[in-house]
């Protein structure tokens, strides 16, 4: 701070007097605020503008002074005396010999300090950058310029940390200038500075040469200075190498020329022996800054890299890869030698780094020029050497999967046959001075990748590959043994494996021919290797007699399918389930038990899918037909699906997606409802709910049982609880609760007639009956708000089950259905959807069932209609629009499906409409009105008259939007309702705006015919009734809002006119000029109130007065205010 001291000590002299602005402006040039430095600045300038001999004296002073602070030690000081000064030099004619002779009196090092001896060479260079940046050394002799960049140089070399700073403001200079000027005005004067072998120059004299040759390679030749045509050339790679790893501290990290010569080697050939031997040389060891210069260099040259992408394996090198993988581990090795900064984490700093040269090497990867090869060779060096199998867990990245989904199918093979070797033992694990078998957690992660792998796109027709690899998992997963050897395989590989196996089958397969091909040649492979008698005992051991036999019939029934040529759908559907469902015979104990049951319904269900065939088959019935003949089969099959879904597995969701899209055309509306028992929360035949409720039934037994052990005293206790456990189910809450308060108030509350005397309880038993008491109610509330474990257990589990039951659904409606099945799936899907509302918890279902929602209004195709009336949607849509039971909270939450389903009825309808005028000639009445109209009306009226209508108005902005004529129909609803006064203002708004919505949809589909008489008929009764409202003096009360929303509908319906080239009887600029008039109004009583706006707005101003005084008097008290708007309200 001494320099600090020194520069405020300088005063003016007695004969400069200077104002005290221009000293209060000084102390702002010190603040840290920017915008009070640029204040200060502005003031001083300002000052020194005025003119007169007194400023030339105080021109003199600020300049000398503020030349004398930019050698201070403080960089607050320093940042706004520079920009003043760079200002003054701009704005005054100031000599450059001036400022020279300023920095030999004021700026010298001249028993200075060692600390101070940088400060002044920054003061120094600083005036030499504010000679360039305000244009001086353009202008000055050649002989100033030579000297100003020879001190500027020698300043810079006076501190280390001094040359990047000034050769990058020497860079900054330079990068203004054009060739001739830089060959004139800088490298004649500091050409000679550079004429020195490579060994001998600084990374910021280097890095200077490097940008400069670049931008004037006509007058900066490198083979005078350096003797070579450019600097990374193959003689200097191990010499710049070197000088850029050698004596890095954290601040030189971020020195320009690492990525200055990154971007310049990732276009030379030379790249590869720049790292391999350069870079990778310098890594033996554990160095923070080393690897941190290394890591963003390598991170730079592969964001650059463009033609030679097939260097990119090598780049992996051995040294850098190894201390890579350290910082992963947590083998903080340098950090333990290095002495840390305050808040420097150094393992976050460098596994950031590495991550961000992770994500370089994927994006590196995903370029067009990049073959399967290099990929490949890239794997092998994360994944094998110097890498570790491992990786993916080790750096918690997914970049191994990224590399692996880009192979070609030779790749794909290539890394099977690599990781066949781990898995079976027979390929070691070899380093430079280790060679070993693979561990067991390895062998895991290659059974893995062989999972990822068989399930790659680029085989997904490769059947024998496929084949191959799930029958190597198969042996260690299932039987335990190496492919063809006896030889022994661990429980955890096992496990292991046996998961991998099950994950090949979550990609879709092609076509079901291939999955029927794999999964018969699977159970043909299982069959030979039961043949083996140690084998066949392993497996006896391992899995009970039950599994086996079952097995057995498994064989039997797809025995005797396989023997149909060709086999139908429903044969290939059977195989499928029951291979994939033979198959989890081997698997985890509760998929066992599912399986067994499963293999057992399939195959009397196909006994008597084969019996009803048969039957057909001699009465000369087509196979479609059996669906009706004889569906209970199918009903059958259903019931086992969803019995499969209840297990969690991805691999039998999958199963059950692909074999119901096959079940398309034999589905009935039974088979549909039994699927939506599922998802309706109400539904008594839910199967999910009756299984749950005897089960969860059981287990709540039995950890009450267990949590109460310790409680209870004796057998007695739980038998008369038990007992009363039925009983209390039927008794209500209040009930439940007065029970329980006589129970704690024992003989005191024996009957309800008598009461207790609070007199006659003393003092100890008083708080004994507080005591019993507070038990009782704490009781009664246990468990209410709570959510257990196990409930939330078991709500994810039924969450989980019903999106994947959803699916079925969703599949089920890409193809066209009939009307009856489509209108029977609103009822469910809605009470699925308010119960998932209830909960937070089923918000992932909730989602789900919107989306099917959505799926389900957008059919606008049906296979059939029969059986469906006007009637029937009347009733449909009558449920949906009617709040009923639900509360006002869950109708609103159900607000959109609600108008989904009723644009979904209405396109119904016009489908019955269609069919029912092809089939039949009218002989109706040619103005009967449709019942379905007449719900949407009586809905509308209720939306503008009730209070209490919760239908929202998108509910009527999409009924209007929708192409049909009952549109035609519900307009002069609105109309009635518009100009009504005893309407509520904001639903006459609404109904505006329902207008405009309405005549903005007409532009779709041009009216014609009936509709055309309709709409005219509309358009002459809002004509009328719009004119009588205005002229006459029934006190319509309408806002300024109303006025403009009138103003836009008519301007609406003239464009609408106007485009579809329809005349219309309504002169729009006489209506338009006519509600002009009321635009500013708050009432029309007749036509003449608007002739004296005068008196109107001099009775506005009164009024707005006296509101303002009342409302000053109650001191922001409004309720007056208040009660003013309700009597207006009233009026309206």
């Amino acid at each position: 701070m001494g320099e600090e001291m020194e520069v405020d000590a300088v005063k003016p002299t007695k004969d400069v007097k200077v104002t005290s602005t221009v000293l209060d402006a000084f102390d702002m040039l010190k603040a840290s605020d920017k915008d009070a430095k640029l204040n200060g600045g502005a003031k001083i300038i300002s000052r020194l503008q005025q003119g007169g001999e007194e400023n030339e004296k105080e021109l003199r002073y600020v300049l000398k002074r503020l030349v004398r602070s930019l050698g201070a030690n403080v960089p607050d000081i320093r940042t706004g005396y520079f920009a003043t000064l760079v200002t003054l030099l701009k704005k005054f004619q100031i000599t450059v010999a001036q400022l020279l002779g300023l920095i030999k009196q004021e700026l010298h090092a001249n028993g200075s300090s060692k600390s101070e001896v940088g400060d002044v060479a920054l003061g120094q260079i600083l005036v030499c950058c504010a000679i360039f940046r305000s244009g001086h050394m353009l202008s000055c002799t050649e002989e100033e310029q030579k000297e100003i960049l020879q001190l500027f140089l020698k300043a810079s070399a006076k501190k280390s940390y001094l040359g990047t700073a000034a050769y990058l403001l020497l860079l900054d200079f330079i990068n203004g200038l054009n060739e001739d000027q830089f060959s004139t005005i800088v490298w004649p004067h500091i050409k000679q500075e550079f004429k020195k072998e490579l060994k001998e120059h600084s990374l910021d004299s280097l890095y200077f040469l490097m940008v400069v040759s670049n931008k004037f390679p006509e007058k900066v030749k490198l083979r005078k200075l350096l003797g070579v045509s450019e600097i990374l050339c193959e003689d200097n790679i191990h010499a710049i190498c070197e000088k850029l790893m050698t004596g890095i501290d954290f601040n030189s990290l971020s020195h320009p020329i690492f990525k200055e010569i990154s971007i310049r080697i990732a276009q030379s050939p030379h790249l590869v022996l720049f790292w391999t031997s350069g870079i990778d040389s310098q890594l033996v060891k554990h160095n923070r800054n080393r690897e941190l210069a290394a890591v963003n260099m390598l991170t730079t040259i592969l964001n650059n890299l463009k033609d030679n992408v097939e260097v990119i394996p090598e780049l992996i090198s051995k040294n850098f890869f190894k201390l890579f993988m350290d910082w992963f581990k947590g083998l903080q090795t340098a950090s333990k030698i290095r002495n840390k900064r305050e808040n420097e984490d150094d393992q976050k700093i460098m596994i950031k780094k590495e991550k961000e040269l992770l994500n370089a090497l994927n994006k590196a990867l995903k370029s067009e020029k990049i073959v399967s090869k290099v990929r490949v060779e890239v794997l092998k060096k994360l994944l094998f050497d110097p890498g570790e199998l491992n990786f993916t867990e080790i750096t918690g990245t997914s970049i191994v999967k990224s590399i692996i989904a880009d192979l070609d199918k030779d790749g794909v093979k290539k890394l099977a046959k690599k990781f066949k070797g781990i898995l079976s033992n027979t390929d070691k694990f070899v380093r430079v001075d280790v060679e070993r078998n693979w561990f067991n957690n390895e062998r895991m992660r290659a059974a893995e990748l062989i999972s990822y792998l068989v399930s790659h796109d680029a085989v997904k027709d490769d059947t024998d590959f496929k084949l191959t690899y799930m029958k190597l998992l198969m042996c260690f997963g299932f039987f335990k043994i190496s492919s063809g050897d006896n030889g022994t395989v661990s429980s955890d590989l096992s496990t292991c494996t046996k998961s991998c196996f099950y994950r090949c089958f979550t990609s879709r397969f092609t076509n079901v021919d291939s999955l029927v091909e794999v999964l018969s040649s699977l159970a043909d492979f299982i069959n030979g290797i039961l043949q083996k008698e140690q084998v066949r005992t392993k497996l006896e051991k391992q899995f009970p007699k039950e599994n086996m036999e079952c097995w057995e019939l498994l064989t039997e029934v797809t025995g005797k399918i396989q023997q149909n040529e060709p086999k139908s759908k429903i044969d290939k559907v059977f195989l499928v389930l029951l291979y994939q469902l033979g198959l989890f015979l081997f698997s985890e104990p509760d998929h066992v038990k599912m399986a067994r049951s499963s293999v057992k319904e399939l195959k009397s269900c196909y006994d008597h899918y084969r019996k009803g065939q048969k039957k057909n088959a001699k009465k000369n019935i087509k196979e479609g037909s059996l669906a009706e003949e004889d569906p209970e089969w199918i009903e059958v099959l259903i019931e086992v699906l969803l019995s499969i879904l209840s297990t969690e597995s991805s691999v039998l969701r999958s199963v059950v997606q692909c074999v119901f899209r096959l079940l398309w055309e034999y589905i009935t509306p039974t088979s549909v409802g039994q699927i939506l028992s599922v998802l309706d929360p109400d539904s008594e035949n839910n199967p999910l709910t009756e299984d749950s409720e005897s089960e969860d039934g059981v287990d709540d037994k039995s950890e009450s049982e267990e949590e109460n052990d310790e409680d209870e005293k004796g057998n007695d206790d739980e038998e008369e609880e038990s007992d009363s456990d039925e009983e209390d189910d039927k008794v209500t809450v209040p009930d439940q609760l007065r029970i329980a308060v006589q129970k704690a108030l024992g003989a005191a509350a024996d009957s309800d007639v008598e009461s207790v005397d609070a007199d006659m309880i003393n003092e100890e038993e008083g708080n004994k009956l507080d005591e019993a008491l507070a038990d009782a109610f704490r009781q009664f509330n246990q468990g209410k708000g709570k959510k257990t474990k196990k409930d939330r257990k078991d709500k994810k589990a039924l969450s989980d089950f019903r999106i994947r039951a959803l699916d079925l659904i969703d599949i089920y409606l890409e193809k066209e259905l009939s009307m009856d099945i489509c209108l029977g799936m609103i009822a469910p899907l809605t009470r699925c959807l308010e119960f998932c509302i209830q909960d937070n918890q089923f918000s992932e279902l909730e989602n789900r069932v919107r989306k099917t929602i959505k799926t389900l209004t957008k059919i606008r195709k049906f296979s059939s209609t029969d059986g469906i009336t006007i009637d029937i949607l009347c009733d449909n849509l009558k449920s949906i629009i009617d709040k009923g039971s639900r509360s006002h909270f869950m109708f609103q939450a159900v607000g959109d499906i609600v108008t989904q389903f009723a644009t979904f009825i209405i396109h119904c309808s016009l489908k019955i409409d269609g069919n029912a005028n092809a089939k039949k000639s009218p002989k109706k009445p040619k103005h009967s009105t449709s019942p379905l109209i007449t719900i949407f009306s009586e809905a509308l009226q209720s939306y503008f008259q009730n209070r209490n209508c919760l239908l929202p108005i998108i509910f009527f902005h999409s009924v209007l939007q929708t192409e049909w004529n009952g549109n035609y129909e519900l307009v002069p609803v609105i109309v009635d309702n518009v100009f009504n006064n005893n309407v509520r203002q904001f639903r006459r708004n609404e109904g505006l705006e329902l207008m405009t919505g309405f005549y903005r949809s007409l532009k779709r589909s041009k009216p014609s015919g009936q509709a055309l008489n309709k709409l005219n008929d509309s358009e002459a009764d809002f004509h009328n009734k719009l004119i009588s409202t205005l002229k006459s003096d029934s006190g319509f009360e309408a806002k300024k809002n109303f006025f403009n929303i009138l103003k836009k509908l008519i301007n609406i319906m003239k464009m609408f006119h106007e485009s579809c080239h329809i005349p219309s009887n309504i002169n729009f600029k006489t209506v338009l000029d006519l509600v002009g008039t009321f635009k500013g109004t708050a009432k029309c009583r007749s036509i003449g109130q608007t002739q004296e706006p005068k008196q109107n707005q001099q009775s506005k101003k009164q009024n707005t007065k006296k509101k303002k005084r009342k409302l000053e008097e109650m001191n922001g008290h409004v309720e007056p205010a208040g009660k003013k708007v309700k009597k207006s309200s009233e009026s309206e």
